[in-house]
């Protein structure tokens, strides 16, 4: 088990998020900082490496603001998300998630498999509050909770992800669809994404993904 969450998160850290498709927020979390960018122009690669390490740290200051909350206490967090702590409808939601459905007149889904298509876990978007998505193992217990800034789904917004202990997982800022910037719980930059692609710092790809 413990393999299949570390894949898990390896596989939701290379996504990067699930907001693609779904999305959320918390008014707690958001950032009063000006946008910083806007549109789909890449030019990652043509900026000097002072134009680049100045901008990871805008995006930086921007997605770690004073207000940005790196860890709730366990039993708050708990508290807060009790009505999702555990998917009731566990049972159903794995066996039509397994057999491809995307959505019903509620509920986004995504699901997250292992080799020969096993389901290892899945994300839930309500449709009458898209403000969070919940993350849930096979057994429909909740493992992750994502919080999106207000604004989502206008570019450019921000996304927090939290474990189940309220521990920040991850933070991602959002340019497009398609272009997004990740930091991880210290607020160190692990890349910019780039349709397929990831960047690091120096413009080198250290990654690709095939759903952008």
């Amino acid at each position: 088990m413990k393999k299949i969450i570390i894949l898990l998160i390896l596989m939701l850290f290379a996504l990067p998020s699930y907001s693609m498709t779904l999305g959320n927020s918390s008014e707690s979390l958001e950032s009063t900082s000006v946008p910083l960018e806007c549109g789909v122009y890449f030019d990652w690669i043509s900026k000097t490496q002072l134009q680049r390490d100045e901008n990871i740290s805008q995006i930086q200051n921007t997605l770690f603001a004073e207000e940005t909350a790196v860890k709730y206490s366990k039993k708050g967090f708990k508290e807060k998300y009790s009505g999702f702590w555990k998917d009731k409808e566990s049972r159903n939601h794995y066996i039509d998630i397994s057999s491809g459905k995307k959505e019903d007149a509620d509920k986004k889904y995504c699901g997250f498999f292992w080799k020969n298509n096993l389901l290892i876990a899945y994300g839930i978007q309500y449709k009458n509050n898209l403000k969070n998505i919940y993350y849930y193992d096979a057994l429909g217990n909740l493992r992750w909770v994502d919080i999106f800034s207000k604004n989502y789904p206008n570019f450019p917004y921000t996304s927090y992800q939290y474990d189940s202990s309220g521990k920040l997982v991850a933070a991602y800022y959002y340019v497009s669809a398609f272009e997004q910037y990740v930091f991880d719980p210290n607020q160190k930059f692990q890349g910019r994404w780039y349709k397929e692609k990831m960047y690091n710092k120096n413009a080198k790809v250290i990654m690709t993904r095939s759903n952008w």
